[in-house]
C-alpha cells in the first residue's frame, strides 16, 4: 500500500496508523484527529466535526477490508488537516456515495473524496478528507 499512499503537502506533519480493521480502533483514530485539531487551534465545533468525519470514513471502509487491516494517515500544516483512510478489498464495489453516511461525511469536511484503485489483484479503497479551520474561511 506504500505506492498508493496519499500525497502529503510539503512541510506538513504526518502521523500514519496501521491497525486492525475493527470497530474497536475507531475511537483511538477519533482521538488522534481531535488532538491534532486542538493543537492547531481549531474551534470546538471543527474538532467535533473532524472526530465524526473520521468515524464516518472508517464506518464506510471497515466492512470492505479483505485483509483485516486499515491505514489512516493524518497530515496537517497550519489551518488545514488532511485525513486519508484506506483498506484493501476484494471488489471495486463500495457503498453508494449518495447514502446518508457519505452525505454526513461531506457535510463535516471541507472536502471529501472516495477512490478505488486496482492493486495486486485487489482494490485499494480510500476516503480522503480535508478540514480547514474556519479562521481561513473569513
Amino acid at each position: 500500500m506504500e505506492d498508493n499512499a496519499p500525497l502529503v503537502p510539503e512541510g506538513a506533519q504526518v502521523i500514519e496508523v496501521r491497525t486492525a480493521a475493527i470497530p474497536h480502533v475507531v475511537p483511538t483514530l477519533r482521538t488522534i484527529v481531535a488532538d491534532i485539531a486542538m493543537r492547531q487551534d481549531f474551534d470546538l465545533d471543527a474538532v467535533e466535526d473532524l472526530r465524526m468525519a473520521v468515524d464516518e470514513a472508517c464506518s464506510l471502509l471497515l466492512p470492505a477490508s479483505s485483509d483485516g487491516r486499515l491505514t489512516c494517515v493524518f497530515s496537517w500544516s497550519g489551518p488545514r488537516i488532511e485525513v486519508s483512510v484506506s483498506v484493501l478489498s476484494d471488489t471495486p464495489d463500495h457503498e453508494d456515495d449518495s447514502g446518508l453516511s457519505w452525505q454526513l461525511l461531506t457535510a463535516l469536511a471541507t472536502s471529501a473524496q472516495r477512490t478505488v484503485t486496482p492493486e495486486d489483484g485487489r482494490y485499494l479503497s480510500r476516503v480522503d478528507l480535508v478540514r480547514e479551520s474556519r479562521a481561513t474561511d473569513s
